[in-house]
């Protein structure tokens, strides 16, 4: 298996914002989001996308001098689209979130792309990832043909509105199990192919509601789910807490993991903790359980010296 971003990418919170919003760009700092999206598709009038492109540039270094990934999400149509990543592929960029996917084809144009930029731009060959989001029933059942693409390829999201645009679904309580079944396929393809998830059980534009909010993204991790995008820099926190494990989970697994390894000590594969048998599939979760936190408070410690060291300069 190539390799796996679900076991070596933290990416619980990704803050979308628009490109051509000076002062949401000059405060994506203080927000303590894993990831920063500068967009210039949805949020940008159509009027001002290619001039928001001249401010990227600085935008990008702005965003990410908080030790949170950068990514630009561009407009995936045959007008904008080389333009657009033009002028997002500088020192600084991580990714970029690439929209409406429906080919694998699509995919490995934009690699193609990204490659020989890197190599003008002086940046370390294969740097930045793609972040693809499928948003038509084309690119739904399209998935493992473009997840599977390319190496750059980090996470694997369904873009909510325009999938239920394009199938005529509606978003509401009664069509609640028939949204299961393309959000699940985005977890099993993810997982598969070592994609992150990054989705909610429901739609991010109620971000207002932050009980609810809140209950949705405890519940897309329970299901799989790894991260997901917001709007509102103040859904951030919510989700870089209910995308963690859990105190609880941490205690729990550390518990697990030393009555498994007793137990392979005196020679055998199986032991029984809390009244619950516990074999190898149970001691190997509880050991992801760990690492992840480790690394979320890698990642913590890291954007919190970032913030200081701007707030200092």
């Amino acid at each position: 298996m190539e390799f796996d971003y679900t076991q070596n990418l933290i990416r619980r919170s990704r803050l979308i914002m628009p490109a051509n919003e000076r002062k949401y760009v000059e405060k994506a700092h203080l927000r303590n989001a894993d990831a920063v999206v500068l967009d210039l598709e949805d949020s940008v009038p159509v009027s001002e996308k290619v001039a928001t492109r001249a401010v990227l540039r600085d935008s990008i270094l702005l965003a990410g001098k908080s030790g949170s990934d950068v990514l630009v999400r561009v407009n995936n149509t045959n007008e904008l689209l080389q333009g657009d990543v033009e002028a997002a592929v500088w020192p600084g960029l991580d990714g970029i979130f690439f929209p409406k996917v429906e080919t694998g084809q699509q995919v490995r144009d934009l690699d193609r792309l990204l490659t020989e930029l890197e190599r003008k731009r002086g940046i370390p060959a294969g740097h930045v990832k793609i972040s693809i989001i499928a948003e038509t029933l084309k690119g739904y059942l399209n998935m493992q043909e473009t997840t599977s693409a390319s190496h750059r390829i980090d996470s694997l999201s369904l873009g909510t509105e325009d999938f239920a645009t394009n199938t005529g679904m509606e978003l509401s309580e009664a069509t609640y199990h028939a949204w299961l079944i393309p959000r699940m396929q985005i977890v099993f393809v993810a997982h598969a192919y070592g994609k992150l998830p990054l989705n909610l059980l429901g739609s991010m534009a109620a971000f207002g509601d932050t009980a609810g909010f809140e209950k949705m993204a405890i519940h897309s991790y329970k299901h799989g789910f790894l991260g997901s995008s917001c709007i509102h820099p103040g859904n951030v926190e919510i989700l870089n807490r209910c995308f963690s494990p859990t105190p609880e989970e941490i205690a729990y697994s550390q518990k697990l993991i030393d009555a498994f390894e007793r137990s392979l000590a005196a020679g055998r594969a199986s032991a029984t903790l809390d009244g619950r048998m516990i074999d190898y599939p149970h001691y190997e979760k509880a050991k992801k359980i760990l690492t992840r936190s480790a690394k979320i408070r890698a990642l913590e410690q890291k954007k919190e010296k970032a913030r200081k060291a701007a707030t200092a300069g």
